[in-house]
């Protein structure tokens, strides 16, 4: 009897708590404004700094380039955004460079070239979602901007062989072509310089220049006519100009250049003028192009020319002189080179430069300058072109050879 009834109270506990417990259920899922897993579960969760991987395959080029410094790394799973680290020498501490959701930056602060600069990255996705920072690694400059990437010629007359190439220039294509003034050719080469044809031959080949409907103007300094304007199948459609000292005479012919109206400026060293044309060779005006500095000893004498920002430059060998003129043959100003220049050539509103063993990019005032391949030609400099690449292709003539400059 006391088993039984023992068992039957332990019966009747049981099922008052089951009741209660169903009771408080039901009066809970019948609130429609409560959802239980929204009491168990916040929409967000604070994500532990240890799910975060540290960035990894940080690389920082060495060399590479002349004026920038470019840091990579791996993207990391869950990174929305990274912070990136470089070691200030006078702090003495790594200092934030860049916070940034790429994975790759360039550094164009100024660095000292060859100084080693040191570079960490971390993944930063809030104030309580980062990683440890990835291995150090570190960069430089070579203070460099530009890199001899080739050359091609040697002595001779066969094809790719010169025997003085003086001007060069390319046309929209990056093909090159180099005025033969001995071997009285033009040649033609691709980009590569590898050889493609005769592109002209006459008498004293000097210069070349093309226009926009793929005509080209061919200059020579020993023939009846000195100027050609030949149309894109290489044909003669005009021919002008006589040796002699007057008008749309010339006694020796250097640099030619298009302005953006294409007419055609040719310089005409011996009798000290640029002579100007329009682009179907009818004559508009000739101007005096250099003068006698106290420090030289041989009279004026033009070279080089090009057109940018509606002004035309000219430069002579004989002195350090870049000269500027209007369209009109006005003279505007000069600036001082700090060296005898040869050939002149604008591109990107820059200007590039023949100078004694470098080429000279600078600006339009010669107030920004850069020094391209000292140290890489043999001697004289007299011609050069830029393609649309702004590759610097240098004639050093005595080497019998072109020399290709590409940037860093």
């Amino acid at each position: 009897m006391c088993i039984f009834g023992s068992m039957k109270s332990y019966l009747s506990v049981l099922t008052a708590m089951l009741l209660i417990f169903c009771f408080s259920r039901c009066e809970k899922t019948e609130d429609p404004n409560v959802d239980p897993v929204e009491e168990v579960v916040p929409d967000t969760l604070p994500t532990p700094i240890t799910d975060l991987d540290r960035p990894i395959g940080l690389t920082v080029s060495k060399g590479k380039y002349g004026n920038r410094i470019i840091i990579s790394w791996t993207a990391i799973p869950l990174a929305k955004n990274y912070k990136l680290f470089k070691f200030d020498g006078v702090k003495d501490e790594y200092v934030l460079l860049k916070e940034t959701a790429d994975t790759t930056f360039t550094d164009l602060a100024s660095t000292f070239p060859l100084e080693k600069v040191f570079y960490k990255v971390m993944v930063y996705n809030s104030a309580t979602a980062y990683s440890r920072f990835s291995d150090v690694d570190y960069g430089y400059t070579t203070g460099k901007t530009y890199s001899k990437a080739f050359h091609f010629g040697s002595e001779g007359t066969g094809p790719g062989q010169f025997e003085f190439g003086m001007h060069v220039e390319t046309d929209g294509a990056g093909n090159i072509y180099v005025c033969d003034d001995v071997g009285n050719r033009v040649q033609k080469f691709d980009a590569n310089g590898n050889f493609k044809e005769i592109f002209f031959t006459g008498s004293g080949a000097r210069a070349v220049a093309f226009l926009n409907d793929g005509s080209s103007i061919v200059t020579r300094t020993q023939s009846s006519s000195y100027v050609l304007k030949r149309d894109a199948q290489k044909n003669v459609i005009k021919e002008w100009g006589t040796y002699g000292t007057g008008v749309g005479q010339f006694r020796n012919i250097e640099e030619i250049t298009l302005d953006d109206d294409e007419n055609i400026y040719i310089v005409d060293g011996q009798n000290n003028a640029v002579k100007k044309y329009d682009k179907n060779g009818n004559y508009i005006l000739q101007f005096t192009a250099a003068v006698k500095t106290d420090e030289q000893i041989d009279g004026p004498y033009p070279y080089g020319i090009c057109y940018l920002n509606d002004k035309i430059f000219v430069t002579s060998p004989r002195n350090s002189q870049v000269r500027v003129y209007d369209k009109s043959g006005n003279f505007l100003k000069f600036w001082n080179a700090g060296s005898v220049v040869n050939a002149i050539k604008a591109k990107n509103n820059k200007l590039y430069l023949c100078c004694s063993g470098f080429v000279m990019k600078t600006d339009e005032n010669g107030e920004v300058r850069e020094e391209i391949g000292r140290g890489e030609f043999t001697g004289q400099i007299p011609g050069l072109a830029v393609n649309n690449n702004e590759d610097v292709i240098v004639s050093d003539i005595y080497a019998r050879r072109i020399l290709v400059f590409k940037q860093l």
